[in-house]
């Protein structure tokens, strides 16, 4: 191997959603910048993964040496899976004294894709135990405030504070620090991290795929693309597309996306005490080639999330010429800024009227389709992974 080669160790190690199926806005962004990492000479890719992730990647047509790490355990709690994530935790320490820690020419980079702590403890370890690697970490989004945040509590509490205890290790290691969004890097610098180590990047859209998209059967007027969590604001798009509904009785709602079945059968009965079953149709969770041409047969898309790092859901309505109207995030504001509709978190009554405003109004929808269009050719993948590399090697 040559000296100037470099080894990208990539830890992907999300277990499988315990209760939906789905990607995540980090497997996206992932699959999309190792597929053009995989094309660079004098870069060597092994990626530490887990089936689950594995799966996703070859299916995004990925072929890089993978060492997998799996857990059998098939608890379905969330005891469940910090078993197993523990579990795949210890694993990934044998794998990595097998592979990793032996003499290797060149430069060695282990890139931790996401802060989740199954990601982040692993490459500590390996920073810890070989003082002659570097450490880059990405970070997506910081959670707010366990006891504010919709959603179980246990839960969020648990949450809260393992990705906590990961910004400590990151603090305390980690070379570089890659912040997806300049929201996302002024909340880190905030919580004690070296603003000379945190990057700025950011997120992509495969923009010629969305563009060459043709609609799918299903017509509706709005349309979700999200999971069904509480911090989608799941419970919002109800409210909303009922004051919709007033306004315009037959309007219809396509909300895409995978969720636990307490959230589902609650949505239900949301859906049902609101007289709504004509109104909002729950499609579950669909493969991209379902749910975009959906998408692009929409004509509004609704997202009253209430935390978002980036929105790469967003900007793929955007390339399907859709208006958004979504709550007033602070992601948003550095990024897509006035070419979507943000309202003031909570003001239900305001969103429902915008919505009601585009669908009345054709002309109104196409031209803030035409903008968006224009506007998001500017988020490439291709810029993405080339910031990304510049990164890497420290430039």
């Amino acid at each position: 191997m040559e000296e100037n080669e470099i080894n990208l160790v990539v830890t992907a190690l999300a277990p499988e959603p315990v209760h939906h199926r789905g990607k995540t806005g980090g497997d996206v962004r992932m699959a999309q910048i190792l597929r053009r990492f995989g094309k660079k000479d004098g870069i060597n890719i092994l990626c530490v993964s887990t089936p689950y992730n594995r799966a996703y990647f070859e299916k995004n047509g990925i072929r890089t040496n993978f060492r997998i790490v799996e857990s059998k355990s098939r608890f379905g709690s969330l005891a469940g899976l910090c078993f197993k994530s523990m579990l795949t935790i210890l694993k990934t320490f044998f794998v990595l004294r097998a592979d990793f820690l032996k003499g290797r020419g060149g430069k060695t980079i282990v890139y931790s894709s996401s802060d989740l702590f199954w990601e982040v403890f692993p490459a500590y370890y390996l920073k810890t135990g070989k003082k002659n690697i570097e450490w880059i970490q990405v970070i997506h989004h910081i959670y707010p405030d366990w006891k504010k945040r919709p959603g179980s509590k246990s839960t969020n509490f648990f949450g809260y504070y393992l990705q906590r205890f990961s910004f400590w290790l990151i603090k305390k290691k980690a070379d570089r620090v890659i912040a997806v969004g300049r929201s996302t890097k002024r909340d880190l610098v905030r919580l004690g991290f070296d603003e000379q180590k945190v990057r700025v990047s950011s997120n992509g859209i495969d923009f010629a795929y969305f563009s060459d998209l043709a609609g799918g059967r299903f017509s509706c007027d709005g349309v979700f693309l999200a999971r069904l969590s509480h911090s989608k604001g799941i419970l919002d798009l109800i409210r909303i597309w009922k004051q919709v509904c007033r306004s315009i009785p037959y309007a219809k709602l396509a909300v895409i996306g995978g969720g636990d079945e307490k959230t589902k059968a609650m949505l239900k009965n949301e859906i049902k005490a609101g007289g709504l079953e004509e109104n909002i149709k729950l499609l579950g969770f669909l493969p991209d080639s379902e749910a975009y041409p959906i998408l692009k047969s929409g004509k509004v898309f609704v997202f009253p999330s209430h935390e978002e790092g980036w929105g790469i859901a967003v900007a793929e309505a955007i390339a399907c010429e859709l208006p958004v109207v979504s709550w007033n995030l602070p992601a948003y504001q550095n990024i897509f800024r006035d070419k979507i509709m943000q309202i003031e978190k909570g003001d239900t009554d305001l969103f429902s009227k915008k919505i009601v405003a585009l669908l009345e109004d054709e002309a109104a929808r196409k031209k803030i389709g035409k903008t968006g269009k224009e506007f998001i050719k500017n988020y490439s993948w291709e810029k993405v992974a080339e910031k990304e590399f510049e990164i890497l090697l420290h430039k």
